[in-house]
């Protein structure tokens, strides 16, 4: 939830009655007195399961992945716990999770535990080994596949770029009759979102593109930011927990407007403004970091607990640090950035590279009160680092009940005239002669 929604909602609370925001007065306090024992007695036996985080002698309470960690592993899919890897002795939260731990993982909570496969010769899985019959059905499956020929690389720790992509596509096998257009339209080399431009995007960007939409990476609070981790970084297991439990519960209705990146177009672009998109793109997936700037720990700027950006941050990398343009140390936040922009740009006058602001009145916000900022990319889209995506995402300004659009506020050009200029239209064949 962004800052907007939740100041919205907490207005809305306040100007509820008591009895409606969960106090009770009246004789409705004397009727639950009364039928406190029965409710009481009703809890008891319909309570779910403990979670077994609490079996767990390496999972104590102050451990942040506690309940997805309880919740994943409560799942017992024929005859085993989801990502129980060490039979209930320990979870070990922070240790790598392996290739191997990872398959095993995709296999069962798809259900696939059974699926017959004709085995593929791997020389480093041979049939005696724990995990073998996991490894060749994730591999029939398609969620994953081999690092080189004939080779899985079992002990070796899985990344978190290839975890989500084994992930988007277990949910994709969950839902087939979805449109999953997306993943070919944006991939790298294909897309094209105009005639003009293939942005070198990652390996890695349409995949990660799906998780962010999907909701599979966890937004550390900022005492937290140094545990967040790059798309190219190793996934630890408390993370796989997360991912795994939001997963295996990702609504229909998501999966389903996951269509809306289908068609991701661009306006025709000039030569700077292909440079500044091209850059930014290359970090979709870069978690959010309270007051990050840099994609390293190692800014000019000081120390940060990981690399990553907050939403002003990666504005800040990308045109101030990146590109020269001049935005002083004092505008370092969105807000003072927001309070710079002369003339402030409207909505309908945005082109491709423009800061764009968002605050709770929309057009009618005070430039202290602007909460967010991103960089346009053009008809609608934009880029931006948020910690409701969990870092560094792609979003529209045209999508319809969100905030993105009813909040957006304005725009500021720090583009000269002469990065704005488009390239000529190439000329039009000459029409070929006519042959008697």
């Amino acid at each position: 939830m962004v800052r907007a929604e939740w100041t919205r909602n907490r207005a809305s609370q306040r100007r509820r009655p008591r009895d409606q925001r969960g106090g009770v007065t009246g004789p409705v306090s004397r009727r639950l007195f009364i039928l406190a024992p029965l409710l009481l007695a009703s809890l008891i036996l319909l309570r779910p399961t403990v979670a077994r985080a609490l079996a767990y002698p390496d999972v104590g309470s102050s451990q942040w992945a506690r309940t997805y960690i309880g919740w994943v592993t409560d799942q017992r899919i024929g005859g085993r716990n989801l990502l129980d890897d060490f039979q209930g002795t320990a979870f070990r939260p922070a240790q790598a999770m392996t290739r191997a731990q990872l398959a095993r993982a995709l296999v069962m909570a798809s259900g696939n535990q059974a699926k017959p496969f004709t085995p593929r010769e791997l020389i480093d899985v041979p049939e005696d080994h724990p995990y073998y019959g996991d490894i060749q059905r994730v591999l029939a499956l398609g969620f994953m596949g081999t690092c080189a020929d004939r080779e899985f690389r079992p002990d070796q720790a899985a990344v978190v770029w290839q975890a989500h992509r084994s992930l988007v596509r277990m949910i994709r096998a969950k839902y087939p009759k979805a449109d999953w257009s997306m993943l070919s339209a944006l991939a790298p080399g294909k897309w094209q979102p105009n005639d003009d431009w293939r942005p070198p995007v990652r390996t890695s960007f349409p995949s990660e593109v799906a998780a962010r939409y999907f909701g599979l990476r966890f937004n550390h609070p900022a005492s937290q930011d140094k545990l967040e981790r790059l798309p190219t970084e190793v996934l630890r297991r408390d993370h796989a927990a997360y991912a795994f439990s939001q997963a295996l519960r990702v609504p229909a209705w998501r999966v389903s407007s996951l269509s809306r990146f289908n068609e991701v177009k661009l306006p025709l672009l000039s030569a700077r403004q292909k440079e500044i998109l091209g850059f930014a793109l290359r970090y979709e997936g870069y978690p959010h970091i309270y007051g990050g700037e840099y994609p390293t720990v190692n800014s000019p700027y000081g120390l940060q607990a990981h690399g990553g950006f907050d939403c002003s941050g990666f504005v800040w990398w990308v045109m101030k640090i990146q590109y020269g343009y001049p935005i002083p140390v004092t505008q370092r936040t969105a807000a003072a950035m927001a309070a710079a922009a002369k003339p402030r740009i409207t909505r309908a006058k945005l082109r491709p590279g423009d800061i764009l602001f968002w605050g709770p009145k929309g057009s009618a916000s005070t430039a202290s009160s602007i909460y967010h900022a991103g960089i346009y990319m053009g008809n609608g889209w934009f880029i931006h680092s948020t910690g409701s995506s969990a870092g560094v995402s792609i979003a529209s300004l045209n999508w319809d009940g969100w905030s993105w659009k009813t909040d957006f506020a304005w725009g500021r050009r720090l583009l000269t005239a002469s990065d704005l200029v488009l390239p000529s239209p190439s000329p039009s064949p000459s029409p070929s002669p006519s042959v008697n």
